[in-house]
């Protein structure tokens, strides 16, 4: 049997080793909330309807209909624990707390959250996307939508429900 002979080391070309630097730390918006979450600014403010505004009004029966334009991306960055502020169109802010981050498939940010009024919990609901953010607040009285397209669009208080069955909404089998 014959002696193992190792091959020796063979120096190979040097590649160039990357630099590596430190992530940028972005300075997250808003101010430390007394329950650790950061609470955000505004995330809307009222806007004129001009002629290139992106979408037409909501369909009829909507209340308290205001124009709108997104500022900055305070609804994107919206993270668990953090608050944030919402402006209805009746003039009136509501205070949402963030519950629930998502990635959605094709790159959306979903968050879920509830806003506080008189004891109870409704649910607040935000989908962001790229071109696109998409809205709902829930209160005692009655819930809201927010829809943009391109940093603009609408709040609105929605329709009630249609009542029109009376108090009866069950379905009679037609079959026995």
């Amino acid at each position: 049997m014959e002696p193992l002979v190792l091959a020796e080391p063979v120096a190979s070309a040097a590649l160039p080793v990357p630099e590596l630097k430190p992530m940028p730390v972005a300075e997250k918006p808003g101010r430390l909330g007394a329950q650790g979450g950061y609470e955000l600014d505004e995330p809307w403010q009222a806007a004129e309807v001009d002629a290139d505004f992106p979408l037409a009004e909501p369909g009829e029966g909507v209340e308290q209909l205001q124009p709108i334009a997104l500022q900055g991306d305070e609804l994107g960055r919206a993270q668990i624990g953090d608050s944030v502020t919402l402006p209805l169109p009746d003039g009136s802010t509501l205070k949402a707390r963030v519950t629930k981050v998502q990635l959605q498939r094709g790159g959306e940010r979903n968050w879920q959250g509830e806003v506080q009024i008189d004891g109870g919990r409704y649910p607040v609901n935000f989908t962001v996307g790229k071109q696109a953010t998409f809205g709902f607040i829930g209160t005692p009285q009655g819930s809201y939508s927010v829809e943009t397209l391109g940093g603009k669009g609408w709040v609105y208080k929605n329709p009630p429900l249609d009542r029109g069955h009376g108090d009866n909404d069950g379905l009679i089998p037609t079959h026995q």
